[in-house]
């Protein structure tokens, strides 16, 4: 997990102390109560941070294990029952979010949501955006009807 800092009070020293150290250092902003993406922004060394309430600051993972040079993320969704002893159950459907133009670390492309970000909010409003065609419920009657 990145060292995160909030961007009011003590958190914000810390965090241009921070900045100061390591100028190679790519930064994400996120909203606390935002979703879908909304407000997200990326910073490289030089670029301007200021106190702001609401917003969630973190070193971004400037090299993410990419999928055919796709960014992505992975959910597994999980219940846990007890801790102890500790009792798991993994659901059997998860999701996967991609980006939709290849990954670049180039301070460039920072501003470009569609490289970095992998909200389906965010891009399904590229012109690379594929639309999943796959209807899940009709996977799964069929699922039950081979097996029953």
């Amino acid at each position: 997990m990145p060292m995160s800092y909030s961007l009011t009070g003590l958190d914000y020293e810390a965090f241009q102390k921070e900045r100061e150290r390591d100028p190679e250092v790519i930064y994400i902003l996120k909203p606390v109560a935002a979703s879908c993406g909304r407000g997200i922004k990326l910073i490289a060394h030089g670029q301007k941070v200021t106190q702001k309430e609401g917003i969630l600051v973190s070193k971004y993972l400037a090299d993410p294990h990419l999928i055919n040079g796709f960014k992505y993320d992975l959910r597994v969704y999980v219940l846990v029952t007890n801790f102890n002893p500790l009792k798991v159950y993994i659901y059997d459907d998860g999701l996967v979010r991609f980006a939709t133009e290849k990954y670049s670390k180039d301070a460039k492309t920072l501003n470009k949501k569609f490289v970095h970000l992998t909200n389906f909010s965010i891009n399904k409003k590229s012109n690379n955006f594929i639309k999943n065609k796959d209807d899940l419920k009709k996977q799964k009657k069929t699922k039950k009807a081979t097996e029953g």
